[in-house]
C-alpha cells in the first residue's frame, strides 16, 4: 500500500474512533505540553498523530499547531495531517482552511497531490461536486503514482454520475478502464461502463479502446487479460495498420503464455516482414518442431538483411542442442568474425571458446577468450573471458601464462565472482591490492533536506521518508550524499533502497573490494538485514549458514519483504504459497496463511529451513543447492551435480541462463558477506546450509532474480 493511501485511511480510522467515543460524558484533559517534546519535530509529529488516532482532538490540534509554528521543515505534513484530523472531528471548514493554507505556503511540496485530493474530499462532503472534481483533477496532474491516479479517476467519475452527467462519467470511466486496467478500480469501471452502455443510444467501447487496454496490460505483464483485450479489439473491427499491430501483439502474448502452437499460427498469419519470420521460427522450435525451425533459421541465415545475424545465432543454438556442433560452429564463426554484430558477435566468441574448452581444445579456447576480452569494454564483463583464458592456458600446460591472469583477477577484483574463483588458483600473496579512494563528488544535498527525511523516519513515516529519499537521490552529488541517504534508509529498515543507492553508483568499486576506512560502503551494499530473524532461523546445529540466507535474500528480493514476483513468489526469500504451506506443515505449524510470507520472521524461518533441505540433497556442491532454490531440485538433478568435475565448470554449464547467472550472484554475495564481516568460509565437507563444496563459494553482481529458470538457448527466451 502506498504512503498516500495509507495516510488517507487515517481519517477513516479517526472517524471510527470518534464515533465510538460519542456519548462519553468526560474526555480526560490533555496533559500540558512538554518543552522537550516541542523541541523535537519527529517526536512532536509522532505524538500529534497518536493523539488524533485516539480521538484526542484538542491535544492533536495543539500539537499540530506547535509543529507548524516551530518546525516549518515539515509544515506541509503538519497541514495535511491536521486537516485530516479536523475533518474526522467534524470541523470541515477548519480542515478546508488548513488545506488551502498548506497549498499556499508550500508551493513545491511533494504533498500537493494529497492536499488537493483531501480538498476534493472536503468539497464533496459539503456538496460542492464541481469544486471537488476540480481539486481531484489537480491531484491527478500532480501525482506520479498510477495507483493514486486510478483512485482519483474513480472519484471523479462517481461525482460526474452524481451530477447527472452520464457522458462525462462514461469518458472518465473509459479513461480509467483503458489506462489503468490492472488497478482494483478498473473492475468497477468495467461494471459502470457496462451499465452506461446498456442505455438506449449510448456509445459502446470502440475497437481502439480495447487495443489501448491490451497494450497497457501487456506492458504490465498481465498476459491473459491482454490477450482477451486484443481479441475483443479484433472482433470489434479494428482495421488497417492498427489491426496488423494488434495481431502482432496478440502473437507475442500467446508466445509469452507459452501457447506455442497458437503463437506459431498467429505469427504465420502475419505479413512476413520485420522480425516476424524470426518469431515464427522461434515458435516452431518451442512447439517441438525443431527440424522445421532449423530449416527456417537456415533460410533466414542465407539471406542478407536485418534478421540474418539473429537467425544464425538461433540456428546455432538449435544445432548445438541436436549435437550438430560442426554445423553450429559455421554460424558462430560467421558471427564471431564480424564485430559489427556487437553483442551477438561477442556471444559467439564465448560459445566457440566454451565449446573448445569442453572438447579439450585448450589452445584454441584461450585464443577465443583472449579475443572476447579484447572486444569487451565493460570492466566487469571482461572478467569472465579473462578467467577462462587463464583456465584454458593452465589446462594446456601453460601455467606461466595463466598464473599472472589468475593473480591479477584475485588481486584487483576480489569481490567479483571470477575474482573469487581466481583466488583459489592464484599462487600470489593474498594481500589485497592498494585500492584507489572512492570518488567523493560534490555535496549537493542541504542539511535541511536530510533533516526532513530523518524527521519523517523518526516519526514512523517510513514510506514518506523513502519517497523523499528517492527524490533526493536524483540530486545527490557524490559519496557523502549517497551514504547519508543510505544510512537514513537503513535506520528505517529500507535495506533495498539503501543498497541500490550505493550499488548503482559504485558497482565497479564494490567488485574491487573494501577501501580501508570506508568499509561502511560495502556494509550498505551487503547489509545484515533482519539479522535477528536470520540468527534465530540458523542457530540450531546443522542449520544453514547465515551468509547463505543473506545472500539468497539479496538476490531473490533485494531485501524487500513485501515484493511479489510475476509468478507469485512472496517476500524476502521469494517463497511460493504452495511451497510455504508444505514447509510450514513440515515444521509443525498448525496453521498457515500465505500472507504470512510477507512477514520477515516467517519468511526467513521457512526459507532457511528449505535451504537446509536442499543442502542435504546436494551435500557436496553448494552451487547445486543454490541452483535448486531457483530452478527446482528435480531439474538440477538432471544437470549431473554429483559429477566429479570442477565447480566452476559445472556452474558455467548450467543450461538455464537465468539460473546460471543467479548462482553466480548468490555465490558472489556469500563471499562478499564473509569478506566484509570476517566470517570464515566452511571447510570442505562442512555443512553450509547442509552444503559444502571443495571449490568454495562466491558470486557475480546483480539484483533480485526471478524464480523460474530459462535455458541459455535463445530460441525461446
Amino acid at each position: 500500500m502506498s504512503a498516500w493511501i495509507g495516510l488517507a485511511l487515517l481519517a477513516f480510522v479517526i472517524a471510527d474512533t470518534a464515533r465510538s467515543a460519542e456519548g462519553s460524558d468526560a474526555v480526560p484533559a490533555s496533559p500540558p505540553l512538554d518543552e522537550a517534546l516541542l523541541r523535537d519535530p519527529a517526536a512532536l509529529l509522532r505524538e500529534a498523530q497518536a493523539a488524533a488516532l485516539r480521538a484526542d482532538y484538542d491535544r492533536a490540534e495543539r500539537l499540530f499547531d506547535e509543529l507548524a509554528r516551530r518546525h516549518s521543515i515539515v509544515g506541509d505534513f503538519a497541514g495535511l495531517l491536521r486537516a485530516r484530523s479536523l475533518r474526522a472531528a467534524g470541523r470541515a471548514a477548519d480542515a478546508q482552511a488548513h488545506v488551502e493554507r498548506a497549498l499556499s505556503d508550500f508551493p513545491t511540496s511533494p504533498l500537493r497531490a494529497e492536499l488537493h485530493a483531501l480538498q476534493g474530499d472536503l468539497r464533496r462532503d459539503q456538496g460542492n461536486e464541481s469544486g471537488a472534481r476540480s481539486a481531484w483533477a489537480l491531484a491527478y496532474s500532480e501525482s506520479d503514482s498510477a495507483e493514486v491516479r486510478a483512485t482519483l479517476l474513480a472519484l471523479v467519475a462517481e461525482s460526474q454520475e452524481r451530477a447527472g452527467d452520464a457522458n462525462a462519467a462514461r469518458g472518465t470511466w473509459l479513461r480509467l478502464w483503458s489506462r489503468h486496467p490492472a488497478s482494483p478500480e478498473a473492475k468497477q469501471a468495467d461494471e459502470r461502463l457496462d451499465e452506461l452502455e446498456a442505455r438506449p443510444g449510448a456509445p459502446r467501447r470502440a475497437a481502439d479502446d480495447y487495443r489501448q487496454r491490451g497494450d497497457r496490460l501487456f506492458a504490465e505483464m498481465h498476459n491473459e487479460e491482454a490477450l482477451e483485450a486484443y481479441d475483443r479489439a479484433l472482433e470489434a473491427g479494428l482495421a488497417g495498420n492498427l489491426r496488423t499491430t494488434t495481431q502482432t501483439q496478440r502473437a507475442h502474448t500467446l508466445f509469452r503464455l507459452r501457447r506455442y502452437p497458437e503463437a506459431l499460427t498467429a505469427f504465420a498469419a502475419l505479413p512476413q516482414r520485420g522480425d516476424v519470420p524470426i518469431w515464427r521460427a522461434r515458435s516452431l522450435a518451442r512447439a517441438d518442431r525443431v527440424p522445421e525451425a532449423i530449416a527456417a533459421f537456415e533460410t533466414l541465415a542465407r539471406t542478407a538483411g536485418p534478421n540474418q545475424a539473429d537467425a544464425r545465432s538461433f540456428a546455432a543454438s538449435l544445432l548445438e542442442g541436436r549435437q550438430r556442433e560442426e554445423e553450429a560452429r559455421v554460424h558462430l564463426t560467421w558471427l564471431a568474425d564480424d564485430p559489427r554484430q556487437g553483442e551477438l558477435s561477442r556471444a559467439a566468441l564465448w560459445r566457440l571458446g566454451w565449446s573448445d574448452f569442453r572438447n579439450r581444445r585448450h589452445a584454441e579456447a584461450a585464443e577465443r577468450f583472449e579475443a572476447l576480452a579484447a572486444a569487451t569494454s565493460d570492466p566487469i564483463g571482461r572478467l569472465r573471458p579473462i578467467y577462462w583464458r587463464a583456465r584454458a592456458l593452465s589446462s594446456a600446460g601453460r601455467d606461466d601464462e595463466a598464473a599472472p591472469l589468475f593473480d591479477a583477477l584475485a588481486r584487483d577484483f576480489p569481490l567479483s565472482y571470477y575474482g573469487w574463483r581466481a583466488r583459489a588458483r592464484s599462487t600470489a600473496s593474498r594481500a589485497p591490492a592498494e585500492r584507489p579512494p572512492l570518488a567523493r563528488g560534490q555535496i549537493r544535498l542541504t542539511p535541511s533536506a536530510l533533516a526532513r527525511v530523518r524527521i519523517l523516519i523518526d516519526a514512523g513515516l517510513n514510506e514518506y521518508g523513502a519517497a523523499e529519499t528517492g527524490r533526493l537521490v536524483r540530486r545527490a552529488g557524490g559519496l557523502e550524499d549517497r551514504l547519508a541517504l543510505a544510512r537514513l534508509l537503513t535506520s528505517a529498515a529500507d535495506y533495498h533502497t539503501a543498497q541500490r543507492i550505493v550499488v548503482e553508483a559504485y558497482d565497479l568499486a564494490l567488485a574491487r573490494g573494501p577501501v580501508p576506512g570506508r568499509e561502511d560502503v560495502w556494509q550498505l551494499a551487503w547489509p545484515y538485514a533482519y539479522s535477528e530473524y536470520v540468527d534465530a532461523a540458523t542457530r540450531a546445529p546443522g542449520s544453514v549458514q547465515p551468509t547463505l540466507v543473506y545472500s539468497i535474500m539479496r538476490e531473490e528480493s533485494g531485501y524487500r519483504p513485501k515484493v511479489i514476483s510475476p509468478v507469485g513468489a512472496r517476500g524476502l526469500l521469494q517463497i511460493m504459497r504452495e511451497t510455504g504451506a508444505l514447509l510450514a506443515a513440515r515444521m509443525g505449524r498448525a496453521t498457515f496463511d500465505p500472507d504470512e510470507l510477507f512477514d520477515p520472521r516467517t519468511n526467513i524461518e521457512l526459507g532457511s529451513s528449505y535451504l537446509g533441505e536442499l543442502g542435504q540433497l546436494f551435500p557436496k556442491r553448494l552451487s547445486a543447492a543454490i541452483a535448486s532454490y531457483n530452478a527446482g531440485p528435480h531439474v538440477v538433478r538432471d544437470w549431473g551435480p554429483g559429477e566429479k568435475r570442477p565447480d566452476d565448470e559445472w556452474v558455467e554449464s548450467i543450461p538455464y541462463a537465468e539460473t546460471q547467472s543467479y548462482v553466480k550472484r548468490v555465490l558472489r554475495s556469500v563471499e562478499a558477506y564473509r569478506a566484509i564481516y570476517g566470517a570464515q568460509p566452511p571447510g570442505e565437507g562442512e555443512r553450509a546450509g547442509g552444503s559444502a563444496q571443495a571449490a568454495g563459494v562466491g558470486a557475480a553482481p546483480g539484483d533480485a532474480a526471478a524464480t523460474g529458470g530459462k535455458r541459455i538457448s535463445q530460441v525461446g527466451d
